[in-house]
């Protein structure tokens, strides 16, 4: 043993010169791995998000990841240029014209062009003019129609299902689709840009086997949560963003034999309670809107009105009225019932998983335009349909039919905040609050997630 090691060491000294080239060989070699390997790296984030969508229908949370709009609105509703430069319209507002940005590219490189951009706007003539420029000819005079422009934009395909394909002017393009038949069951989503994580995001059904999978690790994210009180783990975390482009609203059917009373809407109205921890609604329109009306009566939790109203109602008072909630909305639905009952009404609950066609009291929510426009939710030209209510108002068509017709600012704001009055004063809907989008998310993830959700959720930052 002695002798051996005698030879290891007398080797090792003859032939410094090979231990050093060696030496230095491993060194080039472990520092042109590391940084090729750093170079290339980037963070990953997994999301996952409850919904069934075909590439058509793909919510503005994925599409924002992969373009912009040519029309951005802020908080006020009031819009501006984001992939457009500029707008503008005739005498008449049904004739616009949008200048694109000069020098923009598809997600591919490929320059922009005008007749490239797909876009569906029904009852609206496009017209591509030259490479930058749209032209969009409507039917009829529409003030606020450039807040339609607020969809990110993709690029036309000849060859797709859907007339497009998922090619925008984002930050990300997306690498990859898996399918489950029609539905796009993953995403891939990487970007150019070194420092901005690829983004991996799955659909899920419903919200419980969404919420398996992020126990189980398969996703660190879930978006747009309805309920977070299972999901308590120390390691958990939840970003919380107030949603003013909907509304939890109980829609009162003005045609129901008892709920015709005006009298009956207004207590109801009055009697029904506020949510905690809630950004309250105090009209149909967002607080931040240019076109509130900051001198809205306050509803919500006044039983002395309710029950000044009550005695007004001249039949159907002691009737049961059935109130039905979507499923989500449920436990909101057992506290509008619990008040309404402590005025000596007689209400039930009714939980269904859609949205009836009968009904006398509809707890939802509904999806509001940033504009104030609101023509297809209240005019009496959309029952049936839209306007759930089936509200038939002369004062409130007036207001919405003059409301989009009038282009001076000021004169439109006038008509809207009349129009939020006379809806109060007729309560054909009680307005609770403005929901929450609410994120989950594992704790180590928050900086990235950070990142990506700036883009994702341009519309509520």
């Amino acid at each position: 043993m002695t002798f051996f090691l005698n030879f290891i060491l007398t080797f090792l000294r003859r032939k410094k010169w090979l231990l050093t080239s060696l030496l230095i060989i491993i060194l080039i070699i472990g520092g042109t791995s590391y940084y090729f390997f750093n170079a290339n790296y980037r963070d990953e984030l997994s999301e996952g998000i409850v919904g069934t969508h075909e590439e058509r229908d793909l919510p503005d949370v994925v599409l924002n990841l992969i373009s912009k709009p040519l029309i951005k609105v802020d908080k006020t509703g009031s819009p501006s240029a984001e992939l457009a430069e500029s707008w503008e319209s005739n005498k008449e507002a049904n004739l616009y014209k949008v200048k694109l940005k000069p020098d923009l590219k598809w997600a591919d490189g490929l320059p922009v062009k005008a007749s490239e951009i797909y876009l569906s706007i029904p009852d609206v003539q496009i017209t591509a003019l030259d490479d930058s420029t749209l032209e969009f000819k409507l039917v009829d005079t529409f003030s606020p129609f450039p807040t339609l422009l607020t969809k990110p934009i993709l690029r036309k395909s000849i060859d797709s299902t859907f007339g497009f394909e998922l090619v925008g002017v984002g930050p990300y393009k997306i690498e990859s689709v898996k399918k489950d038949g029609p539905f796009v069951k993953k995403l891939e989503f990487i970007s150019d840009d070194q420092t901005n994580p690829t983004v991996l995001l799955t659909f899920y059904p419903n919200e419980k086997i969404a919420k398996t999978a992020f126990k189980l690790g398969e996703v660190e994210a879930l978006l747009g949560v309805n309920d977070t009180t299972d999901l308590n783990f120390n390691n958990l975390a939840v970003k919380s963003f107030t949603n003013f482009t909907q509304l939890v609203t109980i829609f009162l059917n003005t045609e129901d034999p008892n709920l015709s009373d005006e009298n009956l809407r207004l207590g109801l109205a009055f009697g029904a309670p506020e949510i905690a921890d809630t950004q309250i609604a105090n009209t149909s329109l967002s607080p931040s809107s240019w076109a509130f009306n900051p001198n809205a009566k306050d509803f919500l939790n006044n039983n002395e009105k309710a029950e000044e109203y009550l005695k007004k109602v001249q039949k159907g008072k002691d009737e049961t009225i059935t109130l039905t909630a979507t499923t989500s909305l449920a436990g909101v639905g057992e506290r509008v019932i619990e008040s309404w009952n402590n005025l000596g009404l007689k209400a039930v609950l009714r939980a269904e998983s859609g949205i009836p066609q009968n009904f006398q009291a509809l707890l939802i929510t509904q999806n509001i335009p940033a504009d104030p426009d609101q023509y297809s939710l209240w005019h009496s030209t959309q029952k049936g349909g839209t306007n759930i209510s089936r509200i038939a108002s002369p004062r409130i068509d007036k207001d919405l039919e003059d409301g989009r017709k009038i282009t001076d600012f000021e004169t439109r704001k006038k008509k809207y905040q009349d129009f939020q009055k006379i809806l109060l004063d007729e309560a054909p809907a009680i307005f609770l609050y403005f929901p929450k989008y609410e994120v989950v998310y594992m704790k180590k993830t928050e900086a990235i997630l950070t990142k990506v959700l700036q883009t994702q959720l341009s519309n509520l930052n």
